[in-house]
């Protein structure tokens, strides 16, 4: 096999194992890219794709610039957030501008993923720019404990020239995640600040990345010594900002408070 091949076949096989054990096969099939969208570990992208028959395909991006600096279930955890995105294009209902709305949170949390706005215990779990962490004796870590240790799964290549990862991977207790009450009927702010009470904010959440056992190393740490380069993240200059009542967008320096006088909303940072 070529270089090429490999790397894709091995996002393939993670895609195919995921699809079987967390979706039922329901998902169609994809087209694989690797983009280095600042920002970013992935992202979902849908009919992006064509064939000369007149085939539309779906799209799931890696950004292969924070691999090195991870473990192989964070990416595995990427991967599974962008195949939710997946699900709801195809059989569901997403919301406006990628906005992640309830029916993506309840599926995420069906399939072992808690949605989270900070990643961690205690985020909103609606919102523009969402993270998510793990749940413990969830479907997706089971699913991942298959993946890893049945098939001895690792990605067949990972790009020398790795960024600081974006987040560290947590795994909170289902047990202290209280699933039970309903999510909001609408997702208005005073709706989310609702939900958030009812979900238990967990103080001392166990973390992933300090937990050593096999498999769990980072890949810079798999790989021969100084074989990585570890550069640093661009230098952002600009934020931009969206009034997520009227969909206005105004661009300036990081850190602004301002606001939308139509909508009598503050304006929301965005990552570009």
């Amino acid at each position: 096999m070529t270089p090429s091949s490999e790397l894709y076949s091995s996002l393939q096989i993670a895609f195919s194992h995921f699809n079987e054990l967390l979706f039922g096969n329901q998902l169609p099939e994809v087209i694989f890219t690797v983009q280095r969208q600042k920002g970013v570990m992935g992202y979902f992208s849908p009919k992006r794709w064509g064939s000369l028959a007149g085939r539309k395909c779906d799209e799931i991006a890696i950004n292969p610039s924070y691999i090195a600096n991870c473990r192989l279930i964070e990416v595995m955890q990427t991967l599974v957030h962008e195949m939710v995105h997946c699900w709801q294009y195809n059989f569901g209902k997403p919301g406006r501008d990628y906005y992640h709305n309830k029916e993506w949170a309840l599926k995420m949390i069906a399939v072992g993923l808690m949605p989270s706005s900070t990643g961690e215990p205690g985020g909103e779990i609606t919102g523009q720019h969402m993270g998510d962490y793990i749940i413990e004796g969830g479907r997706f870590l089971k699913a991942f404990g298959q993946l890893e240790q049945e098939q001895a799964f690792q990605l067949a290549w990972v790009d020398r020239k790795a960024l600081p990862r974006l987040f560290n991977p947590v795994i909170a207790s289902s047990d202290q995640i209280d699933l039970a009450k309903p999510l909001p009927s609408n997702d208005s702010m005073a709706a989310l600040t609702e939900r958030r009470e009812t979900v238990a904010v967990i103080k001392d959440f166990p973390v992933y990345a300090h937990q050593i056992e096999p498999g769990t190393f980072r890949y810079t740490e798999l790989l021969p010594e100084n074989f990585v380069e570890v550069g640093e993240p661009p230098r952002k200059t600009r934020s931009r900002y969206v009034c997520h009542g009227c969909r206005a967008k105004v661009y300036g320096k990081p850190q602004l408070n301002i606001r939308c006088e139509d909508c009598n909303l503050l304006f929301e940072c965005e990552e570009i």
